[in-house]
């Protein structure tokens, strides 16, 4: 007998469900702005950035959770809870899980690693099968949803006012646009389901969408960016660091490798929840980023369209 009581198979449709409005948190900063000239592609980090976030980053990095929130994203996905210490035990296996695989990826060679939600809440739910606390089968679709059920309750996001219209406007300039960020599968899901536009028509070139749970790899890490680098080279071998413009909340895992690498860098200092100084760490002392924004239509004036 399946534990799935009632289907869902469009993530774009559950993550509406699960999302409401949200607001930016003033920062009180100022914005530093200059006209740049010679930027081909404007690159960006999604949560906190593109996206406004409830913990600030994405869920699995920065989020906290409960037996009460683990209880509700099970019966969320659909799934038979035959347990009622069901959501106290899937907290203790998640948190020994993801310790697990990011111990495994370490000895695997990556220094920052990032393990696939997937596989995670795949263990997980099996663990909790296994010790007779839900019904099963657990199948590939049931880790997407409970996946999404998960982080939708975690960390609830939705577009900082004005980022969609400014890719649009992007698009239409000519500027190759692409998103490097700390992510799993479902953040162009999101990303998609609450801008209500594609990833085509928001303009961004699918080879340089650079996702950290493909990569296995995530920020700070400089390895991260060097590998999008070697997509963007095949992508436009003209495309080099010192055309770029990446856009992050964060100084350590968004200004700081940027820079390190060539490109041009925009500090998002338009919500409390996500902007991180750092200013405790070594690797940002005296850092300065080219642009801080607080809001997205600031990009657009200061960005001279690129020659054709």
């Amino acid at each position: 007998m399946s534990q799935v009581n009632r289907e869902f198979t469009d993530l774009h449709e559950r993550f509406k469900e699960l999302s409401s409005p949200m607001e930016p948190q003033p920062t009180g900063t100022e914005p530093k702005l200059q006209d740049l000239e010679g930027i081909k592609a404007v690159l960006f980090d999604f949560y906190g950035t593109l996206f406004l976030s409830g913990v600030g980053d994405i869920g699995i990095d920065d989020g906290k959770s409960d037996a009460g929130l683990m209880r509700e994203a099970l019966t969320g996905a659909g799934i038979s809870i035959k347990d009622p210490k069901a959501g106290k035990q899937s907290l203790k296996y998640y948190q020994d899980v993801v310790d697990v695989e990011m111990d495994k990826l370490r000895k695997a060679g990556m220094d920052t690693p990032e393990p696939d939600i997937r596989k995670i809440w795949g263990n997980v739910l099996n663990l909790l099968e296994k010790e007779g606390l839900i019904e099963g089968p657990v199948s590939d679709e049931l880790q997407d949803r409970i996946s999404v059920e998960f982080e939708a309750r975690m960390n609830p996001v939705w577009p900082v006012p004005g980022a969609v219209g400014t890719l649009k406007t992007f698009k239409e300039r000519g500027f190759q646009m692409g998103i490097i960020s700390n992510s799993q599968f479902y953040t162009p899901i999101v990303l998609e389901a609450l801008s209500g536009a594609n990833m085509e028509t928001l303009g961004f070139d699918p080879s340089l969408l650079h996702w950290s749970f493909e990569e296995r790899m995530k920020k700070p890490d400089t390895r991260f960016y060097e590998l999008f680098l070697e997509k963007a080279a095949n992508v436009d071998k003209d495309l080099k660091p010192e055309n770029m413009l990446y856009a992050g909340n964060d100084m350590l895992k968004d200004i700081w490798p940027a820079n390190k690498l060539g490109m041009k860098t925009a500090l998002f200092a338009g919500d409390k929840r996500s902007l991180k100084w750092r200013k405790d760490d070594e690797r940002c002392a005296g850092l300065e980023p080219d642009i801080i924004f607080t809001e997205f239509i600031q990009l657009e004036d200061i960005l001279i369209i690129p020659a054709l």
